[in-house]
């Protein structure tokens, strides 16, 4: 009978170890003003008012008694315009998948102004933390997380009229992500949405020369191209997540000043 059990338990626990990835929301913490899990063992900050050393997004966890400092690249940001992404994705105890969100690099632009409008991108940076007996924490993953353009569309009372008021037109794209079972660096599945508004617009065309807008177009039209899934694996050989499949061109949404499609 026990070699009966000790078989049964043998073929559940693989199962047990493909479960879906640990995805721990993170809060604000009040006692240490950190962004920390449940149970506080593991917290992310941004430190913002120290040296040009040590300023940067770190980790740290209670029960291990370590904290790790995530930047190690040479581009130094401006950190005050980072946040820490509200997650963590646990690979272990002592290891987990935790991010920051900020400008795209190399520049670091927080908003690019345009007469009447702009443009703002922010990117989500992972890093593959350790806080155990060999501490660490490595740039693994950097995805589009969130853009929007506004671009001015009226220049005299005429085109206000044309277009009813709607004197912008608008561009959209956001990401979420999430851990798929089955690895120990999981798969991660990116979801985005893009949105244009109105619809039929582009960021290669002048919208002033459209006609006049109809009711069907005062909602915001999604882009098939743009709104899509996609799986990042773990490459080994090179400590970093890749897509598994070509990426559409989302320059209109994710480019200040998209190049012209060929």
């Amino acid at each position: 009978m026990n070699n009966v059990f000790a078989l049964l338990l043998s073929a559940v626990l693989p199962v047990a170890a493909l479960a879906q990835p640990a995805v721990e929301p993170l809060k604000l913490n009040a006692d240490n003003k950190l962004f920390c899990n449940a149970q506080t063992d593991f917290c992310v900050g941004i430190k913002t008012d120290g040296t040009f050393e040590t300023n940067g997004p770190f980790a740290t966890s209670r029960t291990l008694r370590a904290e790790q400092r995530l930047w190690d690249s040479p581009e130094v940001p401006n950190f005050s315009q980072f946040s820490v992404w509200p997650e963590l994705i646990r690979l272990s105890e002592e290891r987990a998948l935790v991010g920051v969100i900020g400008p795209e690099q190399p520049e670091f632009k927080a908003e690019t102004p345009f007469s009447g409008g702009g443009f703002t991108r922010r990117d989500l940076y992972l890093f593959d933390v350790s806080l155990g007996e060999q501490p660490g924490g490595n740039l693994v993953f950097i995805m589009p997380y969130s853009a929007d353009a506004s671009i001015r569309a009226c220049f005299n009372d005429a085109d206000q009229k044309k277009r009813g008021g709607h004197c912008s037109d608008i561009y959209d794209f956001k990401a979420a992500l999430k851990p798929l079972p089955g690895k120990e660096y999981p798969d991660l599945q990116v979801t985005t949405k893009a949105t244009r508004f109105p619809a039929g617009v582009s960021r290669h065309a002048d919208s002033s020369a459209m006609p006049a807008l109809t009711k069907a177009q005062l909602a915001p039209q999604a882009d098939k191209q743009c709104s899509y899934t996609v799986t990042y694996t773990w490459q080994a050989d090179r400590s970093v997540y890749e897509p598994a499949s070509p990426l559409p061109d989302c320059g209109e949404f994710l480019q200040a000043s998209p190049e012209e499609k060929k």
